[in-house]
């Protein structure tokens, strides 16, 4: 399975459009290549650097298997029918300097996890990773600007 972005490249910066001090603005993301199999997809977004301590930037469940996508601006309203924000896009705003910020698409073998909303990271992977038939990532790097 792969996941991309038009809005931007792997490894490459995240434009501040989708910064939490900015726009707040959700990412275009794409998939291909799911597995036979898949009934729902779930995407989790964390900031792993040290300071940040896994912070959950966006949690999704209950994307329908038929998804392939997402546009940009998903989060605010534009979510697939039947999609679940177990936690709402909060954009990247690092405290000073540089982060990764993870993206990561699970497909499932399940319609429905069961994580309630605004669940932890810990309890999202218990109920995933059972189910869990394929991921793919996407890292991007956001950088705090100078006010």
């Amino acid at each position: 399975m792969q996941l991309t972005s038009s809005s931007f490249a792997p490894s490459q910066e995240i434009p501040q459009k989708y910064g939490k001090r900015a726009d707040n603005t959700s990412p275009q993301l794409a998939w291909t290549d799911a597995p036979a199999g898949t009934r729902s997809f779930a995407l989790t977004v964390v900031d792993w650097h040290p300071v940040a301590q896994g912070y959950i930037h966006w949690m999704v469940c209950e994307l329908p298997a038929t998804t392939s996508a997402l546009d940009e601006g998903a989060a605010s309203g534009a979510m697939p029918p039947g999609a679940r924000q177990v936690r709402p896009y909060a954009g990247p705003f690092p405290p000073s300097g540089t982060h990764d910020y993870e993206f990561t698409l699970y497909a499932l073998d399940v319609e429905r996890l069961d994580v309630p909303d605004g669940a932890p990271l810990d309890a999202f992977m218990s109920a995933a990773q059972p189910h869990t038939l394929a991921t793919a990532t996407l890292v991007g790097r956001f950088t705090r600007q100078a006010h």
